[in-house]
């Protein structure tokens, strides 16, 4: 038995920290941070065997995928106000109307969210040790998780992101909910 990692094994090693856009590759695209703690995509599936009289047990062939869904999480030191409102989707945000920066965060009324308070896509780079880069992107995000915030003596305030990808009601088969890439280089632009 073979038992040696090859070049390739190797290559495709993750190494340091994520980098998190917001609106990758469309306008408004913002990078999400400062970080702390590294990010995480995580893909959950809910499988279901179909059962039949006889069976003697999971059969291959008769396994359904019943649904998917994704979500990308990190922790950010960034105590700003829009910050604030992507953690609060629906709330009532007031803007300043010379520069349209979030003023105040306000509840909102309950009841569906608007499709223009979803987020685009989220999209996370990870490097590889052979060069490259591991691009998740997921699509139609909102953080559902509400705010927890703290101020602590001698330490940063924390913020919990944890975005979520959501299915289309109507057909998704040109924008799926992630998409898993390798691509060479981050095309950036520095603002």
């Amino acid at each position: 038995m073979k038992t040696e990692l090859t070049k390739q094994m190797i290559e495709n090693i993750q190494i340091d920290h994520g980098v998190l856009f917001k609106n990758y590759g469309l306008e408004g695209e913002e990078l999400i941070g400062p970080l702390r703690g590294g990010t995480n995509f995580k893909v959950e599936r809910t499988y279901r065997n179909i059962e039949y009289d006889g069976s003697k047990g999971e059969t291959e062939g008769l396994t359904t995928l019943d649904d998917e869904n994704a979500t990308l999480t990190a922790k950010t030191i960034n105590a700003s106000m829009e910050t604030f409102a992507d953690k609060l989707p629906g709330a009532k945000v007031t803007r300043d109307e010379q520069n349209k920066k979030i003023t105040k965060i306000e509840a909102g009324d309950l009841g569906l969210i608007a499709e223009e308070a979803y987020t685009k896509n989220i999209t996370m780079f990870a490097q590889k040790v052979g060069g490259g880069f591991i691009k998740v992107t997921i699509r139609r995000v909102l953080d559902k998780n509400g705010l927890d915030f703290s101020a602590v003596q001698k330490a940063e305030g924390e913020i919990e992101l944890s975005y979520k990808a959501h299915h289309k009601y109507t057909d998704e088969t040109s924008e799926p909910i992630y998409t898993i890439e390798t691509v060479e280089s981050m095309d950036l632009e520095v603002l």
